[in-house]
């Protein structure tokens, strides 16, 4: 049965397609979630990484300050490293004066690193 024009009531069939808009926009909003879930887990592991490059710069600094000045250069490391929230994982003296450190830190996505390199300018040859 059609109903005349203009009488305000719906002419499609009932059924056919209802309730396929709210199918289509839990997609939609369970693709939202699962983005934004992934953006902040790649996020979350930059700024780890960023976080343990700070650890192993200034880490590498002090430990050629130390060795600079006498002391122990791969303990003192050690300890900048650890007011950062870090930890060394490699420390090496690299000869005149220059100290190579290889910082770490944790994060729930698994560890992030970095390596530093600190010393002396070399004299440029020419």
């Amino acid at each position: 049965m059609t109903t005349p024009a203009g009488d305000g009531r719906d002419r499609r069939p009932a059924g056919a397609d209802d309730g396929s808009v709210t199918v289509v926009l839990v997609a939609v909003v369970a693709v939202a979630l699962v983005l934004a879930a992934f953006l902040g887990v790649v996020t979350s592991a930059h700024t780890a990484r960023l976080q343990a490059q700070t650890a192993a710069d200034l880490s590498a600094l002090a430990a050629a300050t130390a060795m600079r000045r006498g002391g122990d250069a791969c303990a003192t490391a050690g300890l900048v490293a650890a007011r950062n929230g870090a930890s060394v994982i490699a420390c090496a003296d690299e000869g005149d004066g220059v100290v190579r450190v290889g910082a770490q830190r944790r994060t729930g996505v698994g560890p992030a690193s970095a390596e530093a390199r600190a010393g002396p300018r070399p004299a440029s040859g020419g």
